[in-house]
């Protein structure tokens, strides 16, 4: 820790102004900000704000440019970057800088001139033929978090080869001293255009099967919609309204703000940040309550049932978009799916009948946006992670919240002509496949030790120190030698239930996936229960 606080304290790159605070930081604080290095990972860096070496700041995030300059121009002739930010406090100031350090490098950027959501930054590396994109977000962490990721020419988020080489450069630089920017008015400095937000909202109505369904029926859908202090409502708005759609915004929450004054953990899988849009939503009379969260890749539901809203979780909603697909789309020997290793098996059931493939890959959209750019010449329906992130078959490769609530209004509409309920729907799909459930539990360990106890639960579990009382098979994900090799374990008892942990990627967690498939919705509940009981016993958590 020290030698780290002292490098920085000597670093000629690092201002005098931020050296005075660095010597006034007391011995917690030195701790809390130098205890490790903030790494570059797999898609990027991602942290607490503040100064130090393991925190997010203008110098790690210049660092990570520096790097990525230097790969661009060793392996690229012109490259160019397009670069996006959301409401995050900072966000718009590491974008600039950024954008300012690639032009010093030599390397032309585009930098949007507003908010803009994950996906358009996604949409916009392809429509502008860049080289690669930024997008500075920390999707839905809390307000105290950024992070800096990063995407490929195809528009997806970086994967191997590519990272480790990116990696390779940014671990290179010793110091800060390498941190030029250009000044803002030079030749290489672009603002984004405006027809790139015009082509990315026509580009989601893609998404849409039947345009015929929503000109019929959007005026008797009923929305509330939040994007939760983020960016969405833009996009969103320009979507609802041009389909006519009955609507009403969470005011509070549709208003840019870094604080997420209303939301402090804005994560629409959390039931707590539908509380406020259940108000507007019972003035509405509303059908369905839609939340986004802060860059808008995510989407959340909550749907009316006996005049109570009700959340639908992020693998059923997987399951309605799939079914509807199939049900809806002309399916081919070349159709297929895509799901991560942690999402339902109600899905790979559906393709199965259907005679087409489901694939499997890691958790995190950007290894279905690689199977997709894999698997080119064949016919790409959809893929989705429980974590409410689903790829629609559009010139976006990465998770969409904005086709993603077409598609959830499509199937309402749908419904609305057949005149059954969205209850009725997802009732139909469990009396054809069986009663599926599933629920995701995080076991949260922060502080210097947190990665130690979360490695020493990983590690019981895989020497069956910690083990189970029913029959199962069990998969270590380590052992694997394909592109499914992880730090994961699996879990399959004999009644179909299955287990699965894997450490968090992005957070200091443990994350338990439980799941069973019944007969009825009773015993899938129960069993549901029993196993989240065995599992909360484990980890020493209260019921």
């Amino acid at each position: 820790m020290n030698d780290r606080y002292n490098k920085w304290l000597n670093d000629n790159g690092i201002s005098e102004s931020d050296k005075e605070i660095l010597k006034n930081m007391t011995d917690k604080e030195k701790e809390e900000s130098f205890s490790s290095d903030l790494e570059f990972g797999t898609a990027g860096i991602r942290g607490l704000m503040g100064l130090g070496s393991n925190k997010m700041n203008k110098y790690t995030v210049g660092k990570a440019t520096v790097g990525l300059a230097n790969y661009l121009n060793k392996h690229h002739d012109n490259p160019s970057v397009v670069i996006a930010y959301d409401t995050r406090n900072n966000s718009s100031d590491y974008a600039l800088d950024a954008a300012l350090i690639l032009n010093y490098y030599g390397i032309k950027t585009y930098l949007f001139k507003e908010y803009t959501s994950t996906p358009e930054l996604s949409f916009a590396v392809k429509y502008l033929n860049c080289t690669s994109g930024i997008v500075i977000t920390s999707s839905h962490n809390p307000k105290e978090y950024n992070g800096y990721k990063v995407y490929n020419n195809k528009g997806g988020q970086i994967v191997p080869p590519e990272d480790d080489l990116i990696i390779k450069e940014v671990n290179s630089l010793d110091n800060f001293e390498s941190l030029k920017y250009a000044p803002k008015n030079n030749e290489l400095f672009y603002i984004t255009p405006d027809e790139v937000h015009e082509s990315f909202v026509k580009e989601n109505e893609r998404a849409i099967i039947n345009k015929e369904l929503l000109d019929k029926y959007a005026k008797d859908i009923k929305v509330t919609y939040s994007s939760l202090h983020g960016v969405g409502i833009k996009t969103a708005k320009e979507l609802l309204d041009k389909y006519k759609f009955n609507y009403n915004i969470v005011k509070e929450q549709c208003i840019y703000d870094g604080n997420f004054t209303t939301a402090p953990e804005p994560n629409p899988e959390y039931e707590k940040n539908y509380e406020l849009g259940i108000k507007y939503a019972k003035e509405n009379d509303s059908d369905i309550i839609i939340l986004t969260d802060p860059d808008a890749d995510r989407v959340g539901a909550m749907y009316k049932v006996n005049n109570e809203y009700k959340q639908i979780n992020g693998n059923l909603i997987g399951a309605l978009f799939a079914n509807y697909i199939l049900e809806n789309k002309n399916i081919t020997n070349n159709s297929y799916m895509i799901k991560s290793i942690v999402s339902t098996p109600l899905v790979s059931k559906m393709c199965k009948e259907k005679g087409i493939k489901c694939y499997e890959v890691l958790t995190g959209c950007k290894n279905i946006a690689n199977k997709r750019n894999e698997l080119i010449d064949k016919d790409y329906l959809f893929g989705f992670e429980e974590s409410l992130g689903y790829m629609f078959n559009i010139n976006v490769n990465d998770k969409n919240g904005f086709s993603s609530m077409l598609s959830f209004l499509e199937i309402l509409c749908y419904c609305k002509s057949k005149d059954i309920t969205l209850n009725d729907y997802i009732e139909n799909i469990f009396k054809k496949y069986g009663y599926y459930k599933e629920e995701t539990l995080s076991f949260v360990y922060s502080g210097l030790d947190g990665k130690d106890v979360i490695n020493n639960y990983m590690n019981s579990f895989r020497n069956d120190t910690i083990k189970f009382d029913k029959k199962h098979t069990k998969k270590d994900y380590l052992k694997e030698e394909n592109e499914l090799h992880t730090n994961a374990l699996k879990y399959v008892f004999e009644d179909n239930s299955w287990i699965m942990l894997r450490p968090s990627g992005t957070e200091p967690k443990i994350k338990v996936y439980l799941g069973v498939k019944c007969d009825s919705e009773v015993s899938s509940i129960n069993e549901l229960n029993e196993l989240k009981s065995q599992i909360n016993e484990i980890f020493k958590v209260e019921n």
